[in-house]
């Protein structure tokens, strides 16, 4: 097929995402178009330009280009004006050049400046899959919402409450456009159950489900298992949804002889101060890692005794069957996505969203290296079996081939 793909985003699992499904498509023969804006041009690793894709790049530079700056540093405001005007000006644009194309198919990645890409709304005569991460969770979910809210106000010099007031302006209408352009999507496809039903919420549409995946030749168990180090791990920005503050309260919980250390894999350096505070309240002991490459990454998941997935509503995750695939057990919250990719009592220990239920999780592969050993292998069998990126592919080729066909 000759596809056309969309996308505009930073570095983090969207983008990688994209590139891993259009790699793929490229690896199976299928001529893929990139399109997408400038303003997240650094995409570290995770770029289909320097893997042939033919590549056209949309310049955002609204207000003369005076914000450009400030784009690539991820800050967007005023967002009351470059989420809307300017930006679905351009998104006409590039829709018509997409619908000049003569492509069998266009696949759409979210937009990290609008969810849905307003460019749905106005591709003609080629049918569009949106692949659809979650829907807007600000408005849906209060703990988001509050969070969201104060990282806000946070910014000194009065700026905060500006952002805040502001904020109360956009968001709503931010997401009603995110509704809009959804609809105007052919198929929606999304990456869990879960999701389908938070799709069903926001769009009043049914979506197709194709589940992510990982690369099991480079995630994967070392030749030789090492002594695991009496650790465990959490993934992700500690100023972000994951919940990093449930683990170290769980860990506070249990016996300081028996207590294993927290470690930490965050993208960026700052934020941690809180977590650190607490750690220190609780007697855990609170390692950080910032900004790791890829293979570092993989030996930390392979050297700890569990990997923590405290995070509320989680899509899906990639974080858990990354560690599945390296041979180390997941302990994960009981809810969302995780209860798709962790199998309880197989491949990891599903527990409530509580201190103590995380604890008593925690607590007992910490107890019993045995159940680790043996997790660690039957979540490696299954991160091959079921969540690879070439399953991944093998379904979205399908997706795509459906709507082709009509």
């Amino acid at each position: 097929m000759k596809l056309a793909v969309y996308e505009n985003l930073p570095p983090g699992g969207a983008l990688r995402t994209s590139y891993e499904i259009g790699l793929r498509l490229m690896r199976r023969g299928h001529q893929l178009d990139l399109y997408r804006l400038s303003t997240y041009a650094e995409k570290g690793p995770f770029d289909l330009a320097q893997h042939g894709a033919t590549t056209h790049v949309a310049s955002y530079r609204p207000l003369w280009g005076t914000l450009e700056s400030r784009f690539r540093e991820g800050h967007l405001a005023p967002r009351s004006y470059t989420l809307f005007g300017p930006l679905r000006r351009l998104h006409r644009r590039i829709a018509a050049e997409i619908s000049s194309g003569s492509y069998d198919a266009v696949l759409v990645h979210p937009d990290a400046m609008t969810y849905a890409p307003y460019v749905l709304r106005w591709i003609t005569g080629v049918p569009t899959v949106y692949y659809c991460q979650e829907p807007p969770r600000v408005t849906a979910e209060r703990a988001v919402r509050e969070q969201h809210r104060r990282h806000l106000a946070s910014t000194p010099y009065g700026v905060g409450l500006a952002r805040t007031l502001e904020d109360s302006l956009v968001i709503g209408r931010l997401v009603d456009e995110d509704a809009r352009s959804a609809s105007h999507a052919t198929l929606i496809a999304v990456n869990s159950i879960y999701s389908r039903e938070r799709a069903w919420a926001a769009y009043a549409r049914n979506a197709v489900v194709c589940y992510l995946g990982i690369d099991p030749e480079l995630f994967k168990p070392p030749a030789q298992q090492p002594s695991r180090r009496r650790e465990v791990l959490v993934v992700g920005s500690p100023t972000g949804a994951k919940n990093h503050e449930l683990v170290i309260e769980a860990l506070g919980r249990l016996p300081a002889t028996s207590r294993p250390a927290l470690r930490m894999v965050t993208p960026r350096p700052g934020g941690a101060e809180a977590l650190q505070r607490l750690a220190g309240a609780q007697g855990v002991e609170l390692v950080i890692d910032v900004a790791l490459s890829e293979q570092a990454l993989i030996e930390r998941y392979q050297q700890v005794i569990a990997t923590v997935c405290a995070s509320r509503l989680e899509p899906f995750g990639l974080t858990a069957i990354e560690s599945m695939a390296c041979g180390t057990p997941v302990v994960a919250i009981r809810e969302a996505g995780f209860r798709e990719s962790v199998t309880e009592g197989v491949t990891g220990v599903l527990v409530d969203p509580e201190p103590a239920a995380l604890a008593d999780g925690i607590g007992g592969l910490v107890a019993d290296s045995s159940a680790v050993s043996t997790m660690g292998k039957a979540g490696r069998n299954d991160v091959v079996a079921r969540w690879t990126w070439d399953r991944t592919v093998s379904q979205m080729e399908r997706i795509l081939e459906r709507v082709r066909s009509g």
